[in-house]
């Protein structure tokens, strides 16, 4: 629908993807042996992963992509889109992994196996060579003097950990209580900490542990991006390609990807839901009508369940498949002839509308509201292991003086509610696994646990009057204007020669977007809505819309403090209409005049390349600004373009 091409029936689009069934027999053999060569490399090289495991992973994305391939008549993908996007994958798992990049391990010193000297001032704790590259600094533990309590001890004592950047010092640590069975309470809902908890779960409680689910989640999140935008808009892949690359190369993202905090892994769930909705949307059957509606649903519920960044989501959704339900018979338009006023107008039928509503049921009504169940579903059973922890929480943070009441209903006057565990666990042994299953389930005492936590969650979030130095109003976010300085070390790194004398070197982390996607997205962004107003263009709608619900909707009203990082569930967006642009322009020639006489025609391809490589150098310019690599303080003054940003 977005990019005019016709639908294709699920036969023929079967047909035209190469008959699946032959697809696997033959592809089986390389991917058998492309597994076992990992699993024979992950062992040479001592990984933290099984061979076992590593062999599966493989197999697992090459039975990904066959999948995306044989639905090629509604997914829009083939083998080279899948090529494109595993490699964009690969190359921001690499540098979300590696980073900061040392110099040590681009002069080829650093060896495969072992470890390798620090560089002066830098600390790097005792699973710095974990993956088997010494130089590699995803478990930093960056900030040694972060350090916070954590029940690490026998019969959960609490000892002092450190390492912790940032807001690390909440969320790995509750994660870490999910495993550990102890009471806490976090206004969030309980997903993100269960996907740290499994990476903690994984490689231990260090900085490796509590960010490797958000470095894979991150790069995973590049590839959506690429399914997204050639979804969207079929006719060039230099779109999705670099929507993807923007989103990679881009500071907030790279940082968020880094540490072990919530954002990330709630965006990752914001971007599969809009896909899977425009395969819902693009759908050529009634049956992908049905699977990509119910897949979209699951997706929107798990994002629920990780943070309130997929309300807007849900909401646009919601907004344009009631527009389209709509459109058959109504049409906005502009009136020239009456002082260019909006008017309603009916739409005569067309071969098009009469296909779609024969791919639509007449009872999609009744399958909505089995998508909100799911949903609201999904939210419910995030919940299960907080079912298992007797817990006490204020249900009122407002007025704190009330009371405490054991709480088995929804309503209570009390402020401090104490809920009894709701799914009791016992241990069951057989041979070497141990496993907890549930030994009783109380579903009312369950309900009262979702109700009770969200309720004294939003009393949390309305009732919160904290300031903070790098706290931002929402207006700004576009402008790049406030990022939030995560860490900041200004002595004790070593120090360079400049000049002939020598100075210290700084680090920083700071969640600065690149500054050539937020400002020249602004652009797009503008250049978007002019195609939309002029042109009806419905993939521009999209992304504008998509960037305005996703900063507009949830954070234009709170009077709670707020930050920066929360213009992440926009970002995409931003990437999506800065590509969509430099792709048109790409393809654009201008004819050049002096008077009535013609000078030719200039091709705009060339300003296109231009803005990708300043994109490319922005991001190797400030990539010292985002991982908390050294640099002398003369080179880091000159990365401070704004006064805001310090």
């Amino acid at each position: 629908m977005g990019d005019g091409r016709p639908f294709l029936p699920g036969r023929l689009g079967s047909r035209l993807a190469g008959r699946p069934g032959g697809r696997w027999r033959r592809e089986a053999p390389a991917a058998a042996g492309a597994g076992t060569a990992f699993a024979l490399l992950d062992a040479a090289m001592r990984w933290p992963v099984h061979p076992v495991v590593a062999f599966v992973m493989i197999v697992a994305v090459w039975a990904l992509s066959v999948v995306l391939r044989d639905q090629g008549a509604v997914t829009g993908l083939d083998g080279r889109d899948c090529w494109i996007a595993g490699g964009l994958v690969a190359a921001a798992l690499v540098v979300r992994l590696a980073s900061p990049i040392f110099p040590d391990f681009l002069s080829g010193h650093a060896p495969v196996l072992g470890t390798v000297a620090a560089p002066a001032g830098v600390h790097r704790g005792p699973t710095h060579d974990v993956l088997g590259i010494g130089a590699w600094g995803l478990g930093y533990p960056t900030d040694p003097q972060g350090c916070t309590p954590v029940p690490r001890g026998p019969h959960n004592v609490e000892t002092k950990m450190c390492g912790f950047v940032f807001d690390e010092v909440y969320f790995p640590v509750d994660a870490l209580k999910n495993l550990r069975g102890v009471d806490y309470f976090d206004p969030e809902p309980p997903l993100t900490k269960l996907i740290i908890a499994a990476g903690i779960s994984w490689l231990g409680f260090n900085p490796w542990g509590w960010r490797i689910m958000n470095a894979i989640l991150g790069s995973l999140a590049v590839g959506l991006i690429y399914f997204l935008a050639r979804r969207l808009w079929r006719r060039d892949r230099a779109f999705p390609t670099l929507a993807a690359l923007f989103f990679s190369l881009d500071g907030l993202a790279l940082v968020e990807s880094r540490i072990g905090t919530i954002d990330m892994p709630a965006v990752f769930f914001v971007i599969l839901a809009y896909w899977l909705f425009l395969l819902h949307w693009h759908a050529p059957t009634r049956r992908a009508w049905h699977w990509t509606l119910y897949l979209t649903a699951l997706a929107s519920g798990l994002g629920l369940a990780a943070k309130a960044d997929i309300i807007p989501a849900i909401l646009l959704m919601m907004a344009l498949s009631i527009g389209r339900w709509v459109r058959p018979g109504l049409r906005l338009g502009l009136e020239a002839a009456r002082g260019r006023r909006w008017r309603l107008g009916a739409v005569a039928d067309s071969a098009g509308r009469r296909q779609r509503r024969a791919v639509v049921p007449r009872t999609q009504a009744l399958h909505y509201a089995a998508c909100a169940a799911i949903v609201i579903a999904c939210f419910y059973l995030s919940f299960f292991r907080y079912w298992t922890i007797a817990h006490t929480l204020y249900v009122n943070f407002a007025n704190t003086g009330r009371g405490t009441a054991v709480c088995r209903t929804l309503t209570t006057p009390a402020s401090v509610c104490q809920l009894p565990v709701a799914m009791p666990l016992a241990r069951h042994r057989w041979g070497p696994v141990t496993l907890w299953l549930p030994r009783g389930f109380d579903p009312q005492q369950s309900v009262v646990d979702v109700v009770m936590n969200s309720v004294a969650s939003y009393s949390y979030q309305s009732t919160l009057r904290a300031t903070h130095p790098f706290a931002s109003p929402f207006y700004s976010w576009p402008l790049d204007q406030k990022p939030v300085l995560y860490y900041a070390e200004y002595s004790g790194n070593g120090t360079s020669v400049v000049g002939g004398r020598a100075v210290p070197d700084y680090t920083w982390i700071s969640t600065l977007g690149n500054p050539v996607i937020w400002w020249g997205g602004l652009f797009a962004l503008a250049a978007c809505l002019w195609w939309v107003l002029r042109r009806r263009d419905f993939v521009a709608l999209f992304i504008l819309a998509g960037f305005l619900f996703g900063w507009l909707v949830i954070w234009s009203w709170p009077s709670r403090i707020l930050f920066f990082y929360e213009m992440l569930g926009a970002l995409p967006f931003t990437c999506l209409a800065l590509a969509y642009v430099l792709t048109r322009m790409r393809a654009t020639r201008v004819s050049l005049r002096l008077g009535p006489a013609s000078l030719g025609t200039l091709s705009l391809a060339p300003l296109a390349l231009a803005v990708v490589v300043a994109v490319v150098l922005a991001f190797a310019y400030f990539y010292p600004m985002w991982t908390a690599m050294p640099i002398p303080q003369p080179d880091f003054q000159q990365h401070v373009w704004l006064p805001s940003w310090y």
